[in-house]
């Protein structure tokens, strides 16, 4: 058992993670039918993806899938089970992006917590062979063991285990330890009770950085006319913060904070009826993508919350953790 390679994988809405043998992939959780462009300049050389062929049929993945493919399909909702032919493609370009093209894989992933109950679908598309080609090479995997735990669960193991899977801050393991995780389209909060999960508090909402997305794209739109789509949306406040308006660049710094303010409310909100004042927490861990821009109000609410370093890969590192001290 223990020569399987261990893969830890979170597959969000927004974005698909994975991490294996100290190689990571993050791409959109994206898939379409591959349409090869017939000019190449020669000039751009990276994000173009590989073409893979699942099931006979060919596909692109992320980014390449929402510029070229004609029927783009996202994951959305609880269908991430239902999906099954996404979520094997899905499946297939994580492997081909970590170079896992052959052997046995033992993986750990996660879902949302009020999701949870849809582990076994999950499990059942990840789970056996997986047989797929990329640019044209024949590759099969064979999915061994799974383990789904609640999504937030991942965050507070990357700080509670060492690579290795060994226990190294033990503090955590002990009392009261809720979890906030802001994600792309939901948030969780989960609460941890010397190491048992209390599903009474914790719980999930549709509330979560596509709604900031959303005000700040309709107020681009009413200020400056031009139309971004969420993921544009969200390029934009990681990179730079402006638009382009007939060749002038500029700030919409002013129409992001807005939106912010407004989902950190509803957020917390929702924490504060799952936990109330949490002053008998040992900590509160803010983690997702979301936690880059909620930071400061959280701490607002609750000054013993401790942000994790790098939180839009925080689940993604405590899933592979606990796979090691699971499988490894």
């Amino acid at each position: 058992m223990g020569h399987n390679r261990i893969m830890g994988l979170d597959v969000g809405y927004g974005f698909v993670k994975a991490t294996s043998s100290g190689r990571t992939c993050v791409f959109p959780s994206i898939a379409g039918d591959a349409i090869r462009g017939d000019f190449d300049n020669g000039l751009v050389t990276s994000g173009k993806g590989a073409t893979l062929q699942v099931d006979g049929l060919s596909w692109f993945y992320g980014d390449q899938a929402r510029k070229h493919s004609r029927n783009p399909v996202a994951l959305f909702a609880r269908e991430r089970t239902e999906q099954r032919d996404v979520m094997r493609v899905l499946f297939a370009a994580t492997l081909a992006e970590l170079n896992i093209t052959s052997g046995t894989v033992d993986l750990a992933t996660g879902l949302p917590v009020d999701w949870f109950a849809d582990r076994d679908g999950l499990e059942s598309v990840l789970r056996g062979t997986h047989s797929f080609k990329v640019e044209g090479v024949p590759c099969s995997v064979y999915v061994d063991q799974v383990a789904t735990i609640p999504q937030p669960f991942g965050s507070l193991f990357d700080l509670l285990l060492d690579t290795g899977g060994k226990i190294v801050n033990a503090d955590l393991a002990h009392g009261r330890v809720g979890i906030l995780d802001v994600g792309s389209y939901t948030t969780d909060a989960a609460l941890c009770d010397n190491m048992e999960f209390i599903a009474k508090s914790s719980g999930s909402r549709t509330i979560a950085m596509s709604n900031v997305w959303r005000q700040v794209g309709d107020a681009v739109r009413a200020h400056y006319g031009l139309d971004y789509e969420p993921h544009q949306v969200d390029s934009l406040m990681r990179n730079g913060r402006t638009v382009t308006v007939q060749g002038t660049d500029r700030s919409i710094d002013n129409l992001i904070q807005p939106a912010v303010d407004a989902v950190a409310q509803q957020v917390l909100a929702f924490a504060r009826d799952r936990w109330g004042s949490a002053r008998d927490f040992k900590r509160v861990l803010l983690t997702g993508g979301g936690a880059y821009y909620l930071a400061d109000a959280v701490r607002a609410v609750y000054p013993h919350t401790l942000v994790l370093s790098e939180p839009h890969t925080g689940n993604l590192r405590g899933f592979h953790k606990y796979g090691t001290r699971k499988y490894g």
